[in-house]
């Protein structure tokens, strides 16, 4: 649909040329001569954007940016005048307005705000939206678990809510990780403001800075504006940095300024932005190793995790898979229209004896599988829901996408973690036990634990 724009301004050899360079750009356009006028014909149409001189008879503009903004919050405002000041600026944007333009000023200069503003208002709706779909979904309840745990995660999420602190959130790939930064922005005093997303590792590097702190118009071939990062479109709201461990690493001082200072250089700028951004990060990866191996800035991984929040694999929380297994059951059940009421004991401990190397997610994906797959209304034999056959599953999590050696690497990897925890498992936690029964060096086996960090409640004995 056209964009349309109520020009307001008592210059009639002024406005006839905009009102038709704003209809050549394919924007619906109409004038008003006085604020009287101009607000009369807000109150009888719907309008995107509001262009109102300053100086007018009767209410100025920035009278009628405050009375606008009051009553219609979602139409952007720009203030056009002969008569720039700072203390114009000032005074335009406490009223509300998006921008000021000093007039004489070409059709170049005006599209440039224009788009800027109608830019900025669609990503404002589009969070809206977002936070009127999501404030039911993140609420407490919904981050699902009765082990200890999850219930110290809880906790720690509240007590950093309003705190404007940096967190790093770490667990292996669909732990949760995504609903736990939700929740810490959907349930804070920011949730009215914007939540953006970001996945570091989807950022081509060479497009990386220009994403995240934007850049000014002509600082390089084809910057034919000035474009807005993700920091100046989160202002106010919460950034969320998800993969922070791929982030290149001749671009992690810039964001380390930026978190540091709240301040964002565009490229091409000569000055800095301030910023208000609540800063979320989360990764896969041991920050630490790839600190140790040079990947990752050392003051940067500090400066990151002030608090840090780990969720730990399903596989470290058996108590928690019978409740998501019955929220995602009721979950699937209503979306599919279907009456499932429950799982049985044989296949609710198949579940439980279950490694889970895709953790929540997998199990999420499973239940609703079965759900749409069960003719009965209780899910039996989940067995038979998995893609594979059992002795196959592991195949399933290969990434074709990746090199024979690396995906090899992963599957071997997944393998070996699997293999430890539950070799420890299965031997009371004991070290000097449980490397005797997997016949493997004391030493070697405890490296090994090192490596997956799987040393919490280990009897070490004497290592």
């Amino acid at each position: 649909m056209k964009k349309k724009i109520l020009i307001i301004d008592d210059e009639e050899i002024f406005v006839k040329p905009l009102v038709k360079a704003m209809k050549s750009e394919g924007f619906e356009v109409a004038s008003a001569e006085d604020a009287s006028e101009g607000f009369n014909k807000l109150s009888e149409d719907e309008y995107d954007m509001v262009l109102t001189d300053l100086k007018m008879p009767g209410i100025d503009g920035i009278d009628l940016t405050t009375k606008i903004k009051s009553e219609y919050p979602d139409i952007s405002v720009i203030i056009m005048t002969a008569y720039g000041s700072i203390e114009t600026a000032v005074n335009a944007m406490r009223a509300g307005a998006e921008d000021y333009i000093l007039k004489p000023f070409s059709k170049e200069e005006i599209l440039l705000l224009i788009n800027r503003a109608l830019e900025y208002q669609e990503i404002k709706r589009a969070n809206l939206y977002l936070q009127k779909k999501n404030e039911n979904q993140y609420l407490f309840g919904n981050i699902i678990g009765v082990s200890k745990k999850m219930q110290e995660i809880s906790e720690t999420i509240k007590n950093v809510l309003n705190i404007d602190t940096t967190v790093l959130i770490t667990g292996e790939t669909g732990t949760g990780k995504e609903l736990v930064a939700n929740a810490i922005h959907f349930n804070s005093e920011r949730r009215q403001k914007p939540f953006i997303q970001i996945n570091c590792a989807a950022i081509p590097e060479n497009l990386f800075e220009s994403e995240l702190f934007g850049f000014t118009k002509g600082s390089f071939t084809g910057a034919d504006r000035d474009k807005k990062g993700f920091f100046q479109l989160a202002n106010g709201g919460t950034l969320f940095l998800d993969e922070i461990g791929d982030v290149p690493l001749n671009l992690q001082a810039k964001l380390l300024y930026a978190i540091q200072e709240k301040k964002v250089m565009k490229i091409g700028a000569q000055k800095p932005i301030e910023v208000d951004v609540k800063i979320i990060s989360a990764t896969n990866k041991d920050l630490t190793l790839e600190v140790e191996r040079g990947g990752f800035r050392k003051d940067l991984y500090f400066r990151l995790n002030i608090v840090p929040l780990h969720i730990p694999p399903l596989r470290e929380r058996e108590e928690d898979i019978p409740v998501l297994t019955e929220h995602f059951i009721k979950k699937y059940s209503e979306k599919c229209g279907k009456k499932i009421t429950g799982i049985s004991n044989k296949s609710l401990n198949f579940l439980i004896k279950y490694s889970w190397p895709g953790n929540v997610r997998e199990l999420e994906h499973l239940i609703e599988r079965a759900v749409i797959m069960e003719k009965e209304d209780e899910i039996n034999n989940i067995e038979k829901f998995f893609p594979s056959e059992e002795s196959d599953k592991e195949s399933r999590f290969v990434d074709y996408s990746l090199s024979f050696k690396e995906a090899k690497e992963k599957v071997v990897s997944e393998f070996e973690k699997n293999y430890i925890y539950n070799i420890l498992k299965d031997n009371q936690w004991k070290l000097t036990q449980a490397a005797k029964h997997a016949n493997i060096d004391k030493k070697n086996f405890y490296e090994k634990m090192k490596k997956y960090n799987i040393t919490k409640n280990v009897d070490l004995g004497d290592a």
